[in-house]
Parts: C-alpha cells; structure tokens; sequence
C-alpha cells in the first residue's frame, strides 16, 4: 500500500510539473504581441522635406516596435503603383504615402485594401471614396498664419502701409487654400495694397517671376511667396536687384536654407510660416499602429504649424544644427 501511494505521489508531481510547464509556455505566447510591419512611401526621397518625413517615420517605428520599410517613388505614379502592388504582396499590415495624384494613384490604393491593408494618407489626400485616414496641415490656416506675421511687420515697421507682391501656387489645390488664408488676414489691413500677384513653381521660376514683378513695381515693399520650391529664387531676384534693404520677404516652409538665409542679417527673409514634416511622419506612423491595434482615430489628423523669424535666432539656429547633415 505504501508503495502504491509512493507512485501515486509520483505520478501527480510529473504530471503538476507538466502542466506547469504548459502554461508557462501558452503565457509566454499570449504575451507575445505580433510585430507589425509597416511601409512608408515618400515622394522624393533626396528632398529635405521629406527626409524629415523619413526622421519622423523612423523615430516612431522605434518608439512603438514596428518594422518600418521606405520606398520612393520619386513622383513616378507606375513606380507608387509598384510599390504599393509589391508591399501588398509581401503581406505588409499598413501603407503610409503620399499620394502623388489624388485621382490616379486611388486604383493601387484599392488593391492594397483589397488585401486588408490600412493605408494612412499623409501631406496629400486621395479621393473620400478611398481616403481612410489623413495625416497632415491646415493649408488655410497656412497661409492666413504668414498674412498675420506679415500684416504685424507692416504695422511695426512700415506705418501700416506697404505694396505687396504675392508669388502663388493656384495651379494646385493646396496652393489656392494657403492664397486664401493668407488674404484673409492681409484684406483685414487697409493700408496694404496687392500690386502683383503671380504663379510660379521652383527657384528659378520664383527668381524669374520675382524679377518681374520688381520691375513692373519698383514702389513694391514686401513680398509673400506660397510654397517651399519657390521661396528661396523670389529672394534671389530681390537681391539680384539690389533691393535687399527696400523689399522685406515672408516665406512658406522651413529648410535649412532658409533659416540661413533668416541667421544672415543683410538677407530679406523675415519670417516664414511653416509645417513639421518629421511630426507629420512620426504621426502617420503612430496612427498606422494604432489602427491595427483596434483603436480609435480620428480619419483626418492635423498637425500643428511653426513659425521661424529672424528676431528669434536661437530657435532658428537650433533648426540649422538638427537637419544640416540629414
């Protein structure tokens, strides 16, 4: 009888160690979560604006544990197809693009949520039929926060008076929103008069459009320009003409050129109001996970804007050292 007991004792302890021993292991999985993988598609990946995208990407990837792979492409809509077509395939759980069209680029789009992909829409939007989710500014408020720093300037420094130029981007969408935000704010001043506006797009048609102008207004005092590719050539044509010291400049979107051109104090840069393309990364990222995980997001996200100017250096300065060498 004892020796029944002994190896019934026996028994029930292998079997005690066995089951523990299970359990353990279906705890250890039951903790384990899935490590989602995620793409993330940038225009141009050469460009300054968009290696911050990449920063903010990348930093968000690391602070939530996910696999993060970039593409580029290099705004070539067969090559966003591709990679769009390509990264469905290979079972990635989410897409974060900028859309190159917001009509043509909606069909890879489809495919990719065919396949149970999310994809977060960041800086540029797609059709609503297809947009989920957008990440990204407030192009009016955009450009009616550079008509305010600019209405401020005039008041401070130039008596409420001034003949503004204003070089546009109306051949896109977001251009026309960042025009009416700025003259909404400019029209509320009385003693600004607009007495040029024209479209250009990039640093030489800027610097062309801006020589122009000048010529055509040689009382012209202040000058506004709606986007990044631009801004730096409408500075170049204000000095090309010598009027450095006559004709004050407001800008969009910060770069590491233009807070130089802001550090230098002969330079006609005054302000520039802008967007942060590496929080607008990492926040993509972020809702991209946030998603998979069931939680709840907003479908448009918005992302707070900066203003640099030349009275603050500090601040500029510290922009300069962060991206110099990105």
């Amino acid at each position: 009888m004892k020796a029944f007991n002994k190896i019934t004792l026996v028994i029930m302890l292998i079997s005690m160690l066995v089951l523990s021993a299970c359990n353990g292991d279906a705890g250890n999985g039951s903790a384990e979560e899935k490590k989602y993988e995620i793409a993330g598609i940038l225009m141009q990946s050469d460009v300054e604006w968009f290696k911050q995208i990449q920063l903010g990407m990348e930093k968000a990837a690391k602070d939530y544990d996910v696999s993060l792979k970039i593409g580029n492409s290099n705004l070539d809509l067969a090559e966003e197809s591709n990679l769009i077509d390509t990264y469905s395939s290979q079972g990635m759980d989410a897409i974060v693009m900028s859309a190159i069209d917001s009509s043509s680029s909606t069909q890879a789009i489809k495919r990719a949520m065919e396949k149970n992909v999310t994809v977060i829409n960041y800086n540029t939007n797609v059709t609503k039929d297809v947009m989920q989710y957008f990440v990204g500014i407030d192009n009016f408020e955009l450009g009616a926060q550079a008509g305010r720093i600019l209405v401020d300037y005039v008041n401070e420094h130039l008596n409420g008076e001034a003949k503004l130029g204003m070089v546009t981007l109306s051949m896109f969408e977001v251009g026309k929103d960042r025009e009416r935000g700025f003259l909404s704010e400019v029209e509320k001043a009385p003693g600004i008069e607009i007495v040029s506006k024209q479209d250009a797009n990039g640093p030489e048609n800027g610097m062309s459009v801006a020589e122009t102008m000048i010529q055509a207004n040689p009382d012209m005092n202040v000058m506004w320009a709606a986007n990044g590719g631009t801004t730096m050539g409408v500075v170049q044509g204000i000095i090309s003409k010598g009027l450095q010291d006559q004709i004050k400049f407001f800008g969009t979107d910060m770069d590491v050129q233009t807070g130089n051109a802001l550090l230098d104090s002969s330079n006609p840069y005054q302000a520039v109001s802008t967007q942060d393309p590496e929080k607008i990364g990492y926040q993509s990222v972020e809702a991209a996970v946030k998603v998979l995980k069931g939680e709840e997001v907003e479908s448009e996200i918005i992302v707070d804007l900066d203003v640099f100017t030349k009275e603050d250096t500090e601040k500029v300065q510290q922009y300069v050292e962060k991206y110099s060498n990105i």
